[in-house]
């Protein structure tokens, strides 16, 4: 789960609702993106299961459109039953909140902690520490966990450590701040949402990073300059939506890395990247969420 600021709000939105097991993977995402602050599983079958899911503020048109706008961005057919909805006493969830976010051990070198975990034994591995709100990404959903370990094993092995990177739609910073962990001199990110730029500035700050990590508001398209590296942790149809900006903002010879794919869409991301004059070059795969690594081609003159 994801920590709600009680100086800011005394009241959270709750959904429950029950939808067959199989929808939980995209669901969960769908409602991370439309930017829920956490969920919990309820009860469990075989067959299907009961989720809570927690966000900060009643998202617009409440439970039903949200239903209704998950149907149609991912054209999913199953049906998600809404229970109940309301408002809650933050206090009620946010007393068990550090109960659900521990630190995490992310590839090889990578550890990723909440903001309160001061005495942790590192191991030797890079600490992120995450003071995680409305930005996605504390490093405990797969997609966000297949990001890293793919950012990391590029890193890691590349001959040549590119000096910048561009992150789009940065969420809580996670990835930017593990970048620089790694070597990365400068990440530029940007993202639709205030609050989570907001996030990103007081993460880097929390890891002593504040000069090297910047976020802005927007669209991809906002952003000019290009870059050797660029990762994006977004569904198929977002990925799709700005591959245009993605092929410009990744420098001919620059490495783009995609999250956020289950299944077949990676090889459907895949098909447009290689339209777009990119060659595919691996991929991970966890419990059917995949990362894809792409290289940029440079035209023969």
């Amino acid at each position: 789960m994801m920590q709600i600021n009680s100086s800011i709000e005394k009241t959270y939105y709750e959904i429950c609702c029950t939808l067959p097991l199989e929808t939980e993977e995209l669901w969960s995402w769908f409602c991370f993106e439309k930017n829920a602050l956490g969920i919990e599983t309820m009860v469990e079958s075989p067959t299907e299961l009961t989720l809570r899911i927690f966000f900060q503020q009643k998202p617009l048109g409440g439970a039903d459109k949200l239903v209704d706008d998950f149907r149609i961005e991912t054209a999913s057919e199953e049906t998600i039953k809404i229970s109940q909805e309301g408002i809650r006493p933050v206090e009620n969830w946010q007393a068990n909140w550090r109960e659900h976010f521990h630190p995490v051990k992310v590839g090889q070198s990578l550890i990723i902690l909440p903001s309160w975990e001061t005495g942790f034994e590192l191991d030797g591995r890079h600490p992120v520490w995450i003071d995680p709100g409305q930005g996605f990404g504390t490093g405990h959903h797969l997609s966000t966990a297949l990001a890293l370990e793919m950012l990391e094993q590029y890193l890691l092995n590349t001959d040549i450590l590119p000096e910048s990177m561009l992150d789009i739609g940065i969420g809580s910073g996670i990835l930017a701040i593990a970048a620089c962990r790694l070597g990365i001199q400068k990440v530029v990110g940007v993202d639709i949402e205030t609050e989570a730029v907001a996030e990103v500035e007081r993460n880097s700050e929390l890891n002593g990073l504040s000069g090297r990590v910047k976020a802005v508001v927007g669209q991809p398209s906002s952003l000019k300059k290009s870059a050797p590296l660029v990762i994006s942790n977004m569904l198929l149809r977002e990925l799709l939506d700005v591959r245009l900006d993605l092929a410009r903002l990744t420098s001919p010879g620059g490495t783009l890395i995609c999250s956020g794919l289950l299944g077949e869409q990676a090889y459907e991301l895949s098909i447009a990247a290689t339209q777009l004059g990119f060659e595919y070059c691996s991929n991970l795969e966890t419990e059917n969420w995949r990362a894809v690594q792409f290289k940029r081609l440079v035209k023969q003159s």
